[in-house]
Parts: structure tokens; C-alpha cells; sequence
């Protein structure tokens, strides 16, 4: 069959990337059982991997069950990542004290024993479980033909640029802290998915929109590591210095952030549309 003059050739390869990220997806997760003692770092790459992939399916349209078994894996097997970035980012606080008795101590003892367990491996329900899931979505990958995803993506890659200004548009306009979280998360599914299944495609904004990522990782690290506190009973009464600085620190991303939106992000984007 001759192509149409209408085709393009940038996402062609969005059914092979996809399988292909799902295959690695397995060998990881098969991987665990026998990771010798490394189980952080793979966890690690398991999860980008899977937050590449998840911006993928999210790019070709893909059911939102798909996504979502995507997103448990990882939810699953965050537990290590997420301790240990809570004690890297309690250290960046400055608020450790070894003094006998400071609430600083406590905080830092429950933060480092956390991370300790959480390198053991994950139990092999979780991997059985994690296994399953990705190959239901290869499976419904392989049902598709190259030229139905090419054109899905194409689509999709519209759709999660305008949701991703969308989101940028709604943080600028600073109604609830909450929607620096949402855009890091659509800034995160648009660069994973473009990269994943068109990494070749010149993207307008793409620097830009790394650098957001970044700084909002950051500010996410930090609102983790706020949670944990609360959920320890270290609350703001009970640990006011830290508090200070770690909400003193967050605001100052969110309004590097809202900068580098308004600034340099924004233009780029709406010149592009234009």
C-alpha cells in the first residue's frame, strides 16, 4: 500500500519502542530476584522506565487501566526511592543536630532506618503481579499495527502539549499549591512519552520543560519528605526550625518555578502554536 502524502514518518516507530520498553520492563522485574545487592539502583531504572513507558501509553490514547497498572508498579516498588531521597533531603536542610535529646536526632535515626529496610527485595507477589500487568499492555500494543499507533501518537502528541499549557497556564495563576505536583506530572508525561516513542523529534520548549522538571522534582522531594514528618508526628509544633527552612526552601522553587514558566517556557510554547 502506498503511503499518502498526508503520512508522517516521526512516530512510525512508537509500536516498536513501546514493546520494547515493555521487554525491558520484564527483564528489570526479572531482574530483582537476582540483583545482588543492588536492589535501590534497579528499582531506580525500573522506575524511570516506567514513568517513559506510562508517558507513551498516555501518548497513543491507551486505556487508563493500562496506565494505571503502570503507575502501581511503581507506586509499589517507590518505597526504596522514596527513603532514600527523604534522608538525602532532610541532610540538605541543614537541620541535623547531634545534641542528646533534639527532636532533630530522632527525625534523622527513623529516616536512615527506613532506608535501610527499604533495600530489601521486593516480595515476589509484587513481582508476579508487576510481570502480569506489562505483559497485558504489550499485548494490547502487539494488537495494533504500526501505521494505528504512528497516527495515535501523532495525535496524542498534541493532546499532551496542550494539556501540559494547560496546567502551566493554571500554575501561574497559583490557586492551590497542588498544581505544581499536576504539572510536573504532565511535564513529565510529555517529555517521557515524546522521548520514548519520537526521540529523534525536534521539540520546541523541550529544554525549558526539562529544567521545570527539575525544579519541581525538587519542590516534590521536599513536600515528600513534609508528609512523612506529619505522618511521623513531627509536625511544624514539634520541629519549627526544620519546618521553617524546608518551607522556606519550597516556596523559593515554586517561585523559581513560576519564573521560568512565565519567562522562558510560555513564549517558546505559544510560539510555537502561533
Amino acid at each position: 500500500m502506498s503511503e499518502s502524502p498526508e503520512a508522517t514518518t516521526e512516530f512510525d516507530g512508537a509500536r516498536a519502542a513501546l514493546i520494547g520498553a515493555c521487554e525491558e520492563m520484564k527483564k528489570r522485574l526479572h531482574g530483582l530476584t537476582d540483583s545482588h545487592g543492588r536492589i535501590a539502583d534497579e528499582i531506580h531504572l525500573l522506575r524511570k522506565l516506567g514513568k517513559r513507558l506510562r508517558g507513551g501509553l498516555a501518548l497513543i490514547g491507551e486505556a487508563k487501566p493500562c496506565l494505571r497498572w503502570i503507575a502501581v508498579i511503581g507506586r509499589m516498588l517507590g518505597g526504596v526511592r522514596d527513603a532514600n531521597v527523604r534522608v538525602k533531603t532532610w541532610h540538605s536542610l541543614g537541620a541535623h543536630s547531634t545534641a542528646t535529646g533534639a527532636v532533630e536526632s530522632a527525625i534523622t535515626g527513623l529516616l536512615e532506618l527506613e532506608a535501610d529496610a527499604a533495600t530489601r527485595r521486593p516480595p515476589q507477589g509484587v513481582i508476579d503481579w508487576s510481570l502480569a500487568a506489562v505483559q497485558q499492555v504489550q499485548a494490547r500494543i502487539e494488537a495494533c499495527s504500526v501505521e494505528d499507533l504512528a497516527k495515535r501518537a501523532e495525535k496524542g502528541s498534541v493532546h499532551l502539549g496542550r494539556r501540559l499549557k494547560k496546567r502551566l497556564k493554571r500554575t501561574l495563576e497559583r490557586v492551590d499549591n497542588e498544581d505544581f505536583h499536576e504539572t510536573r506530572k504532565a511535564a513529565k508525561a510529555w517529555l517521557g512519552g515524546m522521548a520514548l516513542v519520537a526521540p529523534d523529534l525536534s521539540l520546541p520548549g523541550k529544554e525549558e520543560t526539562e529544567k521545570l522538571a527539575s525544579n519541581l522534582g525538587d519542590e516534590n522531594d521536599l513536600e515528600v519528605l513534609a508528609q512523612w514528618l506529619n505522618s511521623r508526628g513531627f509536625t511544624q509544633a514539634t520541629a519549627k526550625a526544620a519546618w521553617k527552612v524546608l518551607r522556606k526552601r519550597q516556596e523559593k522553587i515554586r517561585r523559581r518555578s513560576i519564573s521560568l514558566i512565565r519567562k522562558d517556557l510560555m513564549p517558546v510554547l505559544t510560539a510555537r502554536d502561533s
